[in-house]
């Protein structure tokens, strides 16, 4: 700019800089500094939609908007530790205004251009999480902003389309949309950057995002150039100096323009007219000067307040190179290292909140952090650390308490969202001459260590971990703000089987105390609550009501008790099918804690085409699973009854997904505690292929066990808050993740089965051995083929027999 300035000396060029954020449809300055407080959008005639109260600071070169976008980025992190925001759900907006003073042909020109960059916040993976129906509404609640954006440039590609109909766009249903109203289809032009990803999984988001810029593409505005109000007034000023002027060459002396307001008509003198004139002709002059030097100044201001940011980023930079220190990690790199505190001296440092007493050397905001968390000291450049009673603290994944020692590269968490990285410069040299070579942990890799997440080698086992790494944060974020609002519901990490051995699945246990009731949620439906919680803790936080008021079914912490819920599930192998056996076993209902629940009784027998069952006398084996490929196979599967389960539930039924089935296969609804179900239907595969022997193979059939539960609500007196529930009750873990293991039971029946075809290779080898006796009491030197083939084939007549059933 500088540059331009000197090739143009008689123009002027004027850039501003102002960064915001929108999350949860509220507005705030990131340079505003600690100041963090909701904006409002206003809107007028001349302006249209404008943030109310947002500063615009002057840049001068592209190094100081680097360095307001770093201020910005650094406010930013702070304020989403505090009110425990998530970054990546927010949208970032800079605006940059530029402002070109051209003089031509003696009059001056101003042009202003506005340019908007916005980082729009990532929107839900619905599709590749398989979210449908309610799920994917709420996901798309989450995504106000985002679907408003969609709304408005789906109105404003079909006017552009036809621009004799008119068309209502919705600005006004997003803050988003009010403030980028101008950029979308006002005096602009707008350009859409889409990232999209190699990846084919991604697929479909790839194709749905280029569908979303096409349809922006459509969009067609018109830009003009529009004379800016402090340009007017200069040339208004102007424009009446010259007029005096000449009135005053002239003599034609227009008495009404020299009167005040409030001035009386009077006759005036040629010497007062004069003096009035020119009066006013300084008074013109002094004002237009003003305006010009304004910016100079607020330039100067601007510049100046940036050299001392750059000097104070020098000094810190220096101190982190040398001075043992603590930098926070965000899930967001842009946002890690932002947070910085040192420790200089031999001294003690106290960390805890605002509401400490003493006050607290380090003062940290967000959820579960006490008063007095904890003490870090420094002694001889070593740090050290002492917990206090009811803090939490995680270093390197481990929940810790009492004094212990921090070393290099130490991840430490203190509360529920303050998670740090111990930086020791000293440690870290003397590492390196020690042949240490230290990890750059990230946010991932410390979330992950605290879920005790290993690497997964396997795709599905990877998706897993990297589903348990992201809900692990946010169910110990969603816990604190429980206890900080005293919700009484604690929420819980379950890893879940589905259907066959190899899937699993991440859902998120709800526990109330007030009703005694659990629920699973899918992670999806937990997400969606998850964002609304945090609505509630920011209004919680800033000492609004409006959480207070909340009907029951728009509360993310409450769940209506007539929901059914899973009390338990079975797995049970098919591999006996593969060999025509029957399977008759009792097995034990486990809930997501692998806990006992009761035990069903489950039966299943291969049938001939007539629907028959295959009993012993038929004497029928399969030696090899593939060589049922291309015949008919037909099984009855029987749920007589379950026994032992807690009165606790209601209307108790069975339901499983076979094979490629999309729906539910469900038993009669039962309420006591020993349901008789009755329950027996036939599945017919016709005919067996490759991938049902698969599927016998290598999945289990998983059985789940439904019901309603019975409220229980807490004992009279019982006055205990959240927070002691949680540490009292037995769901509650330093690490909250259960694991239900759902192969043992289907082992047992696959190691039935295997027992079964060896005592039929058994009988075989028998009857072989009968034969080779036989012949040695005939004194005859060979065995009859026949005779053989019908000891190895003992199959083949029943299988003859439903093959030629279903010919027929």
């Amino acid at each position: 700019m500088e540059e331009l300035q000197a090739a143009n000396p008689e123009n002027s060029y004027q850039v501003q800089f102002a960064m915001l954020e929108i999350y949860n449809e509220n507005v705030f300055d990131l340079l505003a500094g600690k100041e963090r407080k909701a904006l409002k959008i206003r809107q007028s005639k001349q302006r249209g939609f404008f943030v109310q109260g947002l500063g615009k600071k002057p840049v001068g070169s592209y190094k100081d908007i680097e360095d307001r976008m770093a201020e910005g980025t650094a406010n930013r992190t702070v304020a989403a530790t505090q009110m425990n925001a998530t970054s990546s759900r927010a949208h970032t907006v800079v605006e940059l205004t530029l402002t070109q003073k051209i003089k031509a042909g003696g009059a001056n020109t101003t042009k202003t251009s506005v340019v908007n960059l916005v980082d729009l916040a990532g929107s839900e993976r619905a599709g590749s999480t398989g979210a449908t129906g309610a799920t994917l509404k709420q996901g798309a609640a989450i995504n106000k902003s985002l679907s408003a954006l969609g709304n408005v440039i789906a109105a404003l590609a079909k006017q552009s389309e036809n621009p004799s109909k008119k068309v209502i766009v919705p600005f006004r249903d997003s803050s988003l949309t009010m403030i980028l109203k101008n950029a979308l289809g006002g005096n602009s032009k707008t350009v859409m950057i889409a990232a999209l990803s190699p990846a084919s999984v991604n697929y479909e988001e790839t194709l749905s995002t280029l569908r979303f810029a096409d349809r922006a593409k459509q969009i067609k505005c018109k830009a003009t150039v529009n004379e800016s109000p402090t340009d007017k007034l200069i040339r208004e000023l102007k424009e009446e100096n010259e007029k005096l002027r000449k009135m005053m060459e002239g003599g034609a002396i227009d008495n009404t323009m020299l009167k005040g307001d409030d001035e009386e008509e009077e006759e005036l003198s040629d010497e007062e007219v004069q003096a009035r004139i020119a009066a006013l002709m300084e008074a013109n002059n002094a004002e237009k000067n003003s305006i010009e030097q304004e910016w100079k100044g607020k330039l100067e201001a601007a510049q100046k307040a940036i050299e001392e940011m750059k000097a104070e980023q020098s000094r810190k930079q220096e101190m982190m190179r040398t001075i043992p220190h603590i930098a926070n990690l965000n899930e967001d790199e842009q946002l890690c290292g932002m947070i910085v505190y040192f420790f200089e001296g031999d001294k003690e440092y106290r960390v805890g909140s605002k509401t400490g007493d003493p006050p607290n050397d380090i003062v940290l905001s967000g959820l579960d952090i006490e008063s007095d968390h904890c003490t870090i000291a420094i002694a001889e450049g070593k740090l050290a650390m002492v917990v206090s009673e009811a803090a939490k603290v995680y270093v390197n994944g481990e929940y810790v308490s009492g004094k212990l020692k921090l070393m290099h590269n130490d991840r430490v968490l203190l509360g529920a969202n303050n998670l740090f990285t111990v930086v020791n410069p000293a440690e870290h040299d003397a590492g390196l001459k020690a042949g240490i070579s230290y990890h750059r942990f990230t946010h991932h890799d410390a979330m992950s260590e605290l879920q005790h997440l290993g690497q997964g080698e396997e795709k599905g086992e990877a998706l897993l971990q990297e589903d348990l790494a992201e809900l692990g944060p946010m169910i110990g974020e969603a816990n604190a703000m429980s206890c900080a609002m005293d919700k009484k519901v604690m929420f819980q990490v379950v890893v879940m089987p589905e259907q066959g051995k190899q899937r699993k699945t991440v859902m998120v246990s709800l526990h109330s105390f007030l009703t005694s009731c659990t629920f699973l949620l899918s992670r999806d439906e937990f997400i969606s609550r998850k964002y609304k919680m945090e609505e509630m803790y920011q209004q919680f936080v800033a000492g609004d009501s409006v959480w207070q008021d909340l009907a029951k079914e728009e509360d993310p912490f409450h769940e209506d008790t007539s929901r059914e819920t899973r009390v338990g599930t079975v797995s049970i192998s098919l591999k006996s099918l593969g060999y025509l056996f029957e399977q008759e076993q009792t097995f034990t209902i486990t809930n997501y804690q692998g806990a006992a629940k009761g035990e069903l009784r489950v039966e299943y027998y291969p049938c001939k085409v007539d629907g028959s069952v295959i009993t012993e006398e038929d004497d029928v084996f399969v030696d090899d699973p593939d060589s049922l490929v291309g015949q008919p196979l037909q099984f009855l599967l029987k749920i007589p009854y379950a026994r032992g389960v807690s009165r606790r539930y209601e209307n108790v039924y069975c339901r499983y997904r076979y094979f490629m089935d999309t729906e539910y296969t469900e038993t009669g609804k039962i309420t006591g505690p020993n349901p008789d179900f009755n329950f027996s239907v036939q599945h017919l595969c016709k005919p067996v292929t490759d991938q049902f022997i698969e599927y016998l193979e290598n999945t289990t059939l998983l059985i789940e066990v439904m019901g309603t539960q019975v409220v229980q609500p807490p004992k009279e007196g019982d006055c205990r808050s959240t927070k002691q529930l949680m540490s009292s009750n037995i769901l509650s873990t330093s690490n909250p993740l259960s694991l239900m293991d759902p192969e043992k039971q289907a082992m047992m029946s696959e190691l039935e089965s295997a027992k079964r075809r060896a005592t039929k290779q058994q009988d075989k080898l028998i009857r072989v051995q009968e034969l080779l006796e036989s012949a040695k009491k005939a004194q005859s030197d060979s065995i009859s083929v026949a005779d053989l083939e019908r000891v190895l084939e003992s199959n083949a007549g029943a299988m003859g027999i439903a093959v030629a059933a279903f010919k027929l």
